[in-house]
């Protein structure tokens, strides 16, 4: 039995992660930010607090810390550089040095976007070259994570999907069920990961005390635009809705890696990723 401190509760994985390991002997205590978690080992903090989190997780004292929270909207990062780099960077400095002084593992959500893209299905051993300040950030997050940690886990996941709360997923079933039209780009490929999936990848990283970085991601690379297609597929939806598009027809305001789908043979060896059909039979299960 292992006492668990997840930060970013409230978020797509936290409340997956949360669920799953209410199910195991182990203790777990949860941050969350804006959104009130209905947890009795809750705890409202703002991460970028670098002292009341040091008292929090010398308080709690945990084995294993989970770091999840984070600035996630890929275009406000680009406009809020501040935001994005305390949230992002310097506030997950601040959570490796505490975890290293209690002698706790860390365990660090990143992402796929630490990559340019121009290579795609990228193992954990590839060059790193972030073209957004998202990216950018994330990655300075595991350089300071690298650098103050001995015992440490740098989980990289791709376009976090699940019931319960906004997303990609759950934005494309609403519009087609209210039988709009969307436009979905044919040109970027990703590796789509159900937040249940993410949440059985990292508890058994925990289980088998694994350490280094793993991609744990959805066990596919596939278009943007054939993912839509089998959510609508999946929930009988009327394929003529989606309507094909390319990135240079959207308003972004940063970069989006073109391929930056991730190969999952490593995490493969300890827990198997769901491929898609697995996880969107999985999501018809708790999407009504």
């Amino acid at each position: 039995m292992k006492r668990l401190l997840l930060t970013g509760g409230s978020g797509l994985f936290g409340q997956a992660f949360i669920d799953l390991v209410k199910k195991t002997p182990h203790e777990i205590y949860v941050t969350y930010n804006k959104h009130p978690l209905d947890f009795e080992n809750a705890f409202q903090t703002d991460i970028t607090d670098a002292i009341k989190v040091k008292q929090l997780i010398e308080k709690i004292k945990p084995d294993i810390v989970i770091h999840s929270a984070a600035f996630t909207n890929v275009d406000r990062c680009e406009i809020e550089k501040e935001k994005a780099y305390e949230i992002n960077a310097k506030a997950t400095e601040n959570i490796a040095k505490v975890a290293k002084e209690i002698d706790a593992k860390l365990i660090y959500i990143s992402t796929d976007y630490v990559f340019d893209g121009k290579k795609g299905l990228y193992k954990e051993g590839d060059k790193t070259n972030p073209i957004n300040y998202y990216g950018l950030t994330k990655l300075e997050g595991e350089k300071a994570v690298i650098e103050n940690c001995e015992d440490y886990v740098i989980a990289r996941t791709s376009v976090i999907y699940g019931a319960n709360k906004k997303n990609f997923a759950t934005w494309v079933i609403e519009e087609l069920k209210k039988g709009n039209q969307i436009k979905i780009i044919t040109d970027q490929w990703v590796s789509p990961t159900l937040n249940i999936d993410l949440a059985e990848q990292i508890l058994a990283l925990i289980e088998k005390n694994e350490k280094g970085v793993f991609h744990t991601a959805g066990g596919e690379r596939i278009s943007r635009y054939d993912f839509v297609l089998k959510l609508a597929e999946f929930f009988n939806f009327d394929k003529k809705l989606v309507i094909p598009a390319t990135s240079d027809m959207m308003n972004w305001i940063a970069k989006r890696p073109r391929d930056s789908s991730l190969n999952v043979s490593k995490i493969s060896n300890i827990k198997r990723p769901y491929k898609v059909n697995e996880a969107l039979n999985s999501l018809k299960e708790v999407i009504k």
